[in-house]
């Protein structure tokens, strides 16, 4: 059975664009929506908040860099999505300021099968709000999201539930639905690796004992013909980003996405004294690595039995660095899926996912694909 009752996309983001695709979803009567558009949805305000009250199924969603239909990006859109089965949809507000403690988390039930965590991506604390989480979680619950924002990187709202949309806030959304997850990234060390001898949350102070952004220039200089002073900082950070040391000699991926002083803002937390590598990225890696690992996740399902519907949160950075060739990652992770079962979701600003080890991650520059469990009729 799908996961999906139906899949609307409208290439216009204005309130009525949303109203009319909500209207032709509702005609096959799910029990939620998930609703995702492109950053014209910032400025909705009042219009959106008036058009909520005529919505008698529980929402969430987010205002993403892009969106994601089967094997097509759309750089600008609003695509809703009816879910087959009940959500429940908690909000956890003022993440920045107020102390991830778990009586701040509101989970309505503690049976739920899987969460999708939907997140602004330039709110503090995310990682240690996630820690928390993953205390309260079931047995054997599944727990995947993304990022929410906008490549401008200003602070604004850019989640949506029933209440309205947040800002500086996290989304629960609790389902019974279950989901396997193929989560990769491709990515490979260039140089390093550096202590991070310095760091604050999401911010990079010192790497080795220097400025952050003077060690970390220095290196990509040194490895390309690139150079800073005549870039924009993103537009050559994205092709080299921070890989993280782990127990398990896995690389955890963090974007830096901009400078601050003589720090480096990324998108995740840094914690002290980590190592960290500076990385780089070969287009036909990074593209076997995400469709390899959803062939693998349904390879190994298949001894159980089969996938229906899919959700992909895959990073913003890697279409970016993709460009055309990202457009053959979505059809290699689409061919997977069997007709006629979808694939829908969003570019965003870092990936979260719970691996087979119990480790709830915020990733970055990496492709998380939740492959729902088919259920019989």
């Amino acid at each position: 059975m799908a996961v999906f009752t139906d899949v609307q996309f409208n290439s216009v983001v204005t309130v009525q664009a949303l109203a009319n695709s909500v209207r032709a979803v509702m005609s096959n009567h799910p029990k939620g929506l998930m609703i995702l558009c492109t950053d014209q949805a910032a400025t909705w305000g009042d219009e959106f908040d008036d058009w909520l009250k005529d919505v008698d199924v529980p929402i969430f969603g987010a205002i993403v860099p892009g969106l994601i239909l089967d094997s097509k990006f759309e750089p600008t859109g609003i695509l809703v999505a009816g879910m087959v089965n009940c959500i429940n949809v908690s909000v956890i507000e003022n993440i920045s300021t107020e102390s991830p403690q778990i009586s701040n988390i509101d989970f309505k039930s503690s049976t739920a099968k899987s969460v999708i965590v939907m997140v602004d991506a330039l709110s503090r604390q995310v990682d240690a709000y996630l820690q928390q989480i993953l205390r309260l979680l079931p047995e054997d619950c599944c727990v995947f999201g993304g990022g929410a924002g906008t490549l401008k990187f200003i602070s604004q709202p850019c989640l949506f539930s029933s209440a309205g949309m947040h800002q500086d806030a996290m989304l629960l959304v609790e389902m019974s639905t279950e989901w396997d997850l193929a989560v990769a990234h491709g990515w490979e060390i260039l140089a390093g690796p550096y202590l991070a001898n310095n760091a604050d949350d999401n911010c990079i102070l010192e790497l080795n004992f220097e400025p952050a952004v003077t060690l970390y220039q220095r290196v990509v200089e040194e490895h390309t013909t690139l150079r800073f002073d005549e870039h924009d900082f993103f537009d050559i950070a994205k092709t080299f980003p921070f890989g993280l040391a782990r127990l398990d000699d896995s690389v955890l991926i963090r974007d830096p996405i901009k400078v601050e002083g003589q720090g480096l803002i990324c998108a995740g937390d840094i914690p002290d004294n980590t190592m960290l590598y500076i990385m780089q990225g070969d287009a036909e890696k990074l593209i076997s690595a995400a469709s390899g690992a959803v062939k693998n996740t349904i390879s190994n399902v298949a001894t159980s039995g089969s996938v229906s519907d899919g959700i992909l949160f895959d990073c913003v950075s890697r279409q970016l660095f993709l460009q055309d060739e990202f457009s053959i990652e979505l059809n290699q992770i689409h061919a997977e899926l069997t007709e006629p079962y979808r694939v829908v979701g969003a570019l965003v600003l870092g990936e979260i996912a719970l691996d087979e080890n119990g480790i709830l991650s915020l990733h970055n520059k990496t492709a998380v694909t939740a492959l729902a469990r088919a259920q019989s009729e």
